[in-house]
């Protein structure tokens, strides 16, 4: 029995940290196309409406919010012999493949049919195959160890190679599309490549990672979605993740999404949101380095992100004042600290909502509390895209057009540079209710003596 014990509260070692950690390969850059490049690809390769285009994410979001909720399920109802979570990440590395090029094959034939295609072909790709493969990347460490520092520490790691990627990917993306010959087949091989990468990646995670721990009530039982469900609604720790969730991906609209029309438009250079993509991801990625060590000591989650906020909200103070030069530069780079502090932090907290929601219900649902927790990121990330393209459209913005009007520039530096301040304030106030972190060792003491008489 000991050595059960023993083998679930397990410390994850480096060499499969990092093996987790490279799903964001795999991952990441679908993530960085949605965020930073896809719609800019609909825009202005294929020429579609900017208004329409946002609705039609509005709606997927929203709907792929709630198929994280059933991904969750399934992954919550997997007990195959290499665990609950690894299956699905075999299982979908070749649709995750696939799913690279449907992005941007959108055939030639008129407006409605491109509108068509596109909202088929998103909601497949993010609501159904991207879905359910951040769902088993997501709800993986979960099931790898019950140890509280290591698991938030596979978390840090993997977010720490999704930044670099992201990096990488956003400052060489336009320019490898160039190098391609540009338009929309250069789009179209670049995927092919990314996709190719993704599935190997999986493939791998599969092989190098192992799951020592099981999901269920107090007694191991399968737990159904509703009742599962039920239960999250009594865990109000884990609103407050899904609601810094929804801020963390606002503030990615405002500084990706928008920013490549910020390069394009105000820097006269599409490439140049390589720049503004560096300036950001640069500081967040030596902060992403360095935490995962301070959450092995057990440095407080919750001070990670109060810091981070504050962080974030200098950084746009300054941008407001300075939205040029190297005072520009320092506000973008204080705003990656920022981010790159809550990051690595946010699905460690998310984690840790499992053994409170488990306290506080006695329902164990570990894969649906963080699965389910993607509604706030696709929610978030479709309302911010949704409201961009249309502010963009009623300030006369056509993507085709070779000069933009003066509303519709002056709308991009304001969405860039003021309304990051409002999220920035909202983070802050929602890091500092999330207290959680005070009262996780009496939570552990307690859990760990309803299952010691359980099993007398």
């Amino acid at each position: 029995m000991s050595k059960a014990i023993d083998q679930t509260n397990r410390v994850v070692s480096l060499r499969e940290k990092i093996a987790y950690g490279i799903t964001e390969i795999a991952c990441n850059p679908m993530y960085t196309i949605f965020c930073s490049f896809l719609v800019y690809f609909y825009t202005d390769v294929i020429g579609v409406n900017p208004a329409a285009v946002g609705t039609i994410i509005l709606v997927s979001r929203i709907f792929d919010g709630f198929s994280d909720v059933i991904a969750g399920n399934l992954v919550e109802h997997t007990h195959a012999r290499s665990g609950s979570a690894r299956p699905w990440i075999l299982r979908i590395a070749i649709p995750l493949g696939v799913s690279y090029v449907a992005m941007f094959t959108v055939p030639d034939c008129g407006e409605w049919g491109k509108l068509v295609y596109i909202f088929v072909s998103y909601n497949v790709v993010q609501s159904v195959v991207y879905t359910m493969a951040n769902a088993a990347m997501s709800a993986l460490p979960t099931y790898m160890t019950g140890d509280r520092n290591s698991r938030s520490s596979c978390y840090a790691v993997r977010l720490f190679i999704a930044a670099a990627t992201q990096t990488v990917l956003s400052l060489k993306f336009m320019n490898i599309i160039e190098a391609m010959g540009g338009g929309q087949q250069a789009w179209v091989k670049l995927a092919a490549i990314l996709g190719t990468i993704a599935a190997v990646i999986f493939i791998i995670v599969y092989f190098t990672t192992r799951e020592t721990v099981t999901s269920g009530g107090e007694n191991g039982e399968d737990v159904p979605l509703l009742v599962g469900l039920k239960a999250l609604m009594h865990n109000k720790y884990w609103f407050l993740v899904l609601a810094l969730q929804f801020c963390c991906v606002l503030h990615q609209v405002t500084t990706l999404t928008v920013g490549v029309y910020y390069a394009k438009y105000i820097l006269n250079d599409a490439k140049l949101v390589g720049n503004i993509i560096m300036y950001h991801h640069f500081p967040a990625l030596v902060v992403m380095l360095l935490l995962p060590m301070a959450i092995d000591r057990g440095v407080s989650k919750r001070l990670i992100a109060i810091l981070s906020s504050i962080s974030m909200l200098l950084g746009s103070a300054i941008s407001v004042v300075y939205a040029a030069g190297f005072p520009f530069v320092i506000s973008m780079a204080l705003r990656g600290i920022g981010f790159g502090g809550l990051s690595s932090v946010l699905y460690g907290m998310l984690a840790d909502t499992v053994e409170y929601g488990e306290w506080k219900t006695g329902v164990r649902t570990q894969a649906i509390n963080v699965t389910a927790n993607g509604v706030g990121q696709k929610i978030g990330s479709g309302l911010g895209t949704a409201a961009f393209g249309a502010i963009l459209t009623m300030c006369g913005y056509n993507g085709m057009a070779e000069v933009q009007t003066a509303s519709a520039v002056s709308c991009i530096r304001i969405i860039f540079i003021m309304a990051p301040i409002v999220i920035y304030l909202v983070m802050l106030v929602l890091s500092w209710l999330f207290k959680l972190d005070k009262q996780f060792p009496q939570i552990q003491k307690e859990l760990q003596e309803r299952k010691q008489r359980t099993r007398h």
